[in-house]
C-alpha cells in the first residue's frame, strides 16, 4: 500500500512538469483561447496515457461514451450500466458548464474504481475527487461533486477566503433532487438556521460529509446568482477581506440587509426559482446512496 501511494503521489507531482497549463473551459472564443483549449485537450490525453502506464492502472480498460471516458479495472461491477452513468456525467458536465458560463471542451476522463475500498486504497481519499487532470470516482457517492470540483478552477483559480461559498456551489450542483431553499426554510422554522455571519466563518462545513451548513450555503449562492448574477458571486468568491465588509462593498448594503433579502427570496419562491438551468438530472444508479 505505501508503495502504491508513493507511485500515485510521485505521478501526480510529475504531471505538473509533463503537461501544458490546463485551461480546459474558457468563457470567450477568440483565437488565443481556442489555442489554449487545444493545448488543454492534448494535455488531458497525455495525462491518461501517463496514468494508465503506471501501477496499479496498467491493466485497466479505457471505454469512451460520447464526451466521457471511463478508465476502469476489467470486469467492473457497474460495467453494464456504464453507458447510463456516462450520460449522467455528460448532462452534469453540460449543466455545470452552463452555470459557470464555461466554453465546451473535449472528453472528461474518469478513473472509475470498483468501490470505496479500492478507491480509498489507491488514492488515499475518502470521497471521489478531481486531481486537476482527471476525475477519480467510485460508488456510493453523488455524481455531481467531483464534476463541480473538476470544473470549478476553470471558473475561478482562487481558493476562497470564505469556504462556505465553495461548498455551497458544490452542493448546489451535486446532481441530486434536493431542494436546498426548502431545507433552509425548515432550518429557520426549527430554530437551527445558521446566520450568514456565522456561516461565513464556519470551519466545520464539509460538503463531502454533510448537507446542513452546505445546504444553507447552496441556498445562499443560488440566491446570489438568481438575484445579482454570476459575476457578483465570483467577485464575492474571490474577495479577500472580512465577509461583512466585502458584502457591503460588492452589494452596497450591510450583511444584515442581504440576509433579509435572501430569506424574503426563500419565503416568496420556496425553491421554485433557481439559477441552475434545466430540470433536475436524475442521477440513479448510485447517487441517492450519498457519501
Amino acid at each position: 500500500m505505501p508503495e502504491l501511494m508513493c507511485q500515485y503521489k510521485t505521478l501526480r507531482t510529475g504531471l505538473v512538469f509533463l503537461v501544458l497549463p490546463m485551461v480546459l473551459f474558457l468563457a470567450c472564443g477568440d483565437n488565443e483561447e481556442a489555442a489554449q483549449q487545444e493545448s488543454a485537450a492534448a494535455g488531458s490525453k497525455q495525462t491518461v496515457h501517463v496514468l494508465q502506464d503506471q501501477e496499479p492502472f496498467k491493466d485497466w480498460v479505457r471505454d469512451r461514451y460520447g464526451d466521457v471516458v471511463f478508465i476502469h479495472p476489467p470486469n467492473h461491477p457497474q460495467q453494464e450500466k456504464f453507458e447510463e452513468i456516462a450520460r449522467v456525467f455528460s448532462a452534469l458536465k453540460k449543466q455545470t458548464r452552463a452555470f459557470f458560463r464555461l466554453a465546451p471542451t473535449d472528453s472528461t476522463v474518469i478513473y472509475f474504481y470498483t468501490g470505496v475500498g479500492q478507491g480509498m486504497q489507491i488514492t488515499q481519499q475518502t470521497t471521489p475527487f478531481s486531481d486537476g487532470f482527471v476525475i477519480h470516482f467510485w460508488f456510493p457517492s453523488y455524481y455531481g461533486p467531483p464534476m463541480v470540483k473538476h470544473l470549478l478552477p476553470l471558473w475561478s483559480k482562487e481558493d476562497p477566503t470564505h469556504k462556505f461559498l465553495k461548498d455551497g456551489l458544490i452542493a448546489l450542483l451535486d446532481g441530486t433532487t434536493n431542494n436546498y431553499h426548502q431545507a433552509t426554510l425548515k432550518f429557520i422554522d426549527s430554530g437551527t438556521y445558521i446566520p450568514l455571519r456565522r456561516l461565513a466563518s464556519d470551519t466545520a462545513i464539509n460538503v463531502d460529509m454533510e448537507r446542513y451548513q452546505s445546504a444553507e450555503a447552496a441556498s445562499f449562492v443560488d440566491y446570489i446568482v438568481s438575484s445579482h448574477g454570476i459575476d457578483k458571486l465570483k467577485e464575492l468568491y474571490e474577495s479577500k477581506g472580512g465577509f461583512s465588509a466585502e458584502v457591503e462593498r460588492i452589494f452596497m448594503m450591510p450583511l444584515g440587509k442581504l440576509q433579509e433579502r435572501w430569506i424574503d427570496f426563500l419565503q416568496i419562491y420556496g425553491g421554485k426559482v433557481t439559477s441552475v438551468k434545466g430540470s433536475k438530472i436524475q442521477t440513479s444508479p448510485g447517487a441517492d446512496s450519498g457519501q
